[in-house]
């Protein structure tokens, strides 16, 4: 078995199991959603220089923006949709661990929340996202046939399945931040 195959054969399983984990991800925001615009709004400079709102914002935009790619890639159509030649090993390694690093990246400027955010549209956009990902789940077979690959700004060419376990790790880096502010907030350690 060559090493293209293997890497088909691990995605059969991961690409659902990554969808659906993303899911719960989603549902963990709609609680967070729920919350007091006050809630929302907190900041801990200590932790980050955004709020728990442009966290959130952020990653419903970035998801969006992964779960576009990966319905491109089931459909085999789109601009970005390209033999997946761009590989980047160190980037694959990170999504291979399942945890971004804190720190090291500063998100694309079409992934950034506005200095603002508007909570209602940061909540319909939630909902797309969150309709997105059932829409995906109706054929898990179609999730890993996806040969091909978009390329990632820093990632290198990603499949379907590495988009869906991007997405999932990219959602769960900023839920723990969120954590921390909010247990920054609570513990006093902050006023901002």
């Amino acid at each position: 078995m060559t090493s293209d195959s293997t890497s088909r054969a691990t995605d059969r399983k991961a690409a659902p199991a990554s969808l659906a984990g993303l899911e719960r991800l989603l549902a963990r925001v709609d609680r967070l959603l729920r919350g007091s615009d006050e809630k929302l709004g907190a900041s801990a400079a200590e932790v980050s220089g955004w709020s728990v709102a442009e966290h959130l914002f952020h990653l419903v935009l970035a998801c969006d923006l992964a779960l576009r790619n990966a319905t491109s890639l089931v459909r085999d159509k789109g601009r970005l949709v390209r033999e997946p030649v761009d590989r980047n090993p160190e980037g694959l390694a990170v999504l291979a661990r399942g945890r971004l690093p804190r720190g090291e990246a500063e998100a694309p400027r079409f992934v950034r929340p506005p200095k603002r955010v508007d909570l209602e549209l940061l909540r319909q956009l939630h909902g797309e996202v969150v309709a997105a990902c059932a829409r995906l789940a109706e054929d898990p077979a179609a999730l890993a046939a996806a040969p091909r690959a978009v390329p990632h700004q820093a990632l290198g060419d990603l499949t379907c399945a590495e988009w869906l376990r991007f997405a999932r790790a990219h959602t769960a880096h900023h839920l723990l931040i969120v954590r921390d502010i909010r247990a920054a907030r609570r513990s006093g350690a902050s006023v901002g």
